[in-house]
């Protein structure tokens, strides 16, 4: 998604510490072997975190960490994977590496869980030792949020749930985003769109897709081979306070053309308003009004703006964080 998003230079403009197995770390000692199956094969799971700055607060908040730990566990399960650390323990690590950093502006943070060394002889072993990293580097709202995206859907269909796992963040999985992404980007459009293998709608590389329809907020459903996202239910959740008409079910390739209004959302996207996809202009080819209400709402949400979300909100330097220990 890096051909629709706004960030600071990367990896020469990070912050000085990351944290890896237990410990914090200066950045370019924060390394995982190759031959780790995490570095091999692209064996882990992960998170992407956000976390906003807000200055009439002076304090960082990172969004829906709880959540997205919870989803982490999850990821681990399916994959079998002995966790190596527990949530509080991430948690604490998460919190210590933004305080460390001391970022002062909105940022983005990874925590990767990923498959150690593999036994002799058994590469694909699932009880290997496992491991954890952290990196957060600034990283600023793209401009796309304000004039929009062009999408094209891509000939690449969406991984389906019998083949691997969609609904938790494997790190293998995003190959799959890969392809579409880069054979759209070709075709001079700015973001891809994905078909499951039903020929429905999926989601867009890293962001999931509504459609408003005669006044309906229309998504598709958690079992249309999308991932269980987490700024997913959030738009959910602030449509249905704005009084907003959502319905999950599945969605076709034609009626997004015939949509009033289509936009993304994913943690690094936030809200972005798709004006075309394929070439067809969507609704008059401007971010709709309804598109800009959830948009605004979302950007207060996040930045802990508003009483009706602060519990969605976890504040970095009025909290004490300390060093988890070595291992683990």
């Amino acid at each position: 998604m890096d051909s629709i998003l706004t960030m600071s230079t990367y990896p020469s403009d990070h912050p000085e510490y990351a944290w890896l197995d237990g410990q914090f770390v200066k950045w370019e000692d924060c390394r995982v072997h190759v031959r780790t199956q995490g570095g091999f094969f692209g064996a882990n799971v992960f998170e992407g975190l956000r976390a906003y700055w807000n200055a009439d607060h002076e304090e960082l908040y990172v969004f829906r960490l709880a959540e997205h730990l919870r989803r982490l566990e999850q990821s681990m399960k399916i994959m079998r994977m002995t966790p190596p650390y527990t949530s509080e323990e991430l948690k604490s690590a998460v919190i210590g590496l933004f305080a460390r950093t001391g970022l002062r502006q909105h940022a983005q943070a990874n925590l990767v869980v990923y498959f150690g060394f593999p036994q002799p002889g058994d590469p694909l072993a699932s009880t290997t030792p496992t491991g954890a990293h952290i990196t957060a580097v600034p990283m600023g709202r793209s401009p796309m949020t304000d004039k929009g995206i062009r999408a094209g859907v891509s000939g690449w269909r969406r991984l389906s749930d019998d083949t691997m796992p969609i609904r938790i963040k494997i790190g293998s999985n995003y190959q799959n985003s890969r392809l579409a992404q880069n054979e759209v980007v070709a075709s001079g459009y700015d973001m891809a769109l994905l078909l499951n293998s039903k020929g429905k709608v999926s989601e867009a590389p890293g962001a999931c897709i509504f459609a408003l329809r005669d006044g309906k907020l229309i998504t598709p459903p958690t079992c249309a081979d999308i991932l269980e996202s987490i700024t997913r239910l959030c738009v959910l959740e602030i449509a249905r306070v704005m009084g907003v008409e959502v319905v999950e079910r599945d969605l076709d390739r034609s009626e997004l053309y015939l949509s009033d209004e289509v936009f993304i959302c994913g943690s690094i996207a936030e809200i972005i308003p798709v004006c075309s996809i394929d070439g067809i202009t969507v609704g008059d080819g401007s971010p709709g009004a309804t598109t800009r209400a959830i948009q605004r709402a979302y950007f207060d949400a996040v930045e802990c703006r508003t009483n009706s979300f602060t519990h969605w909100c976890e504040p970095v330097f009025s909290q004490k964080s300390q060093l988890i220990p070595t291992g683990g």
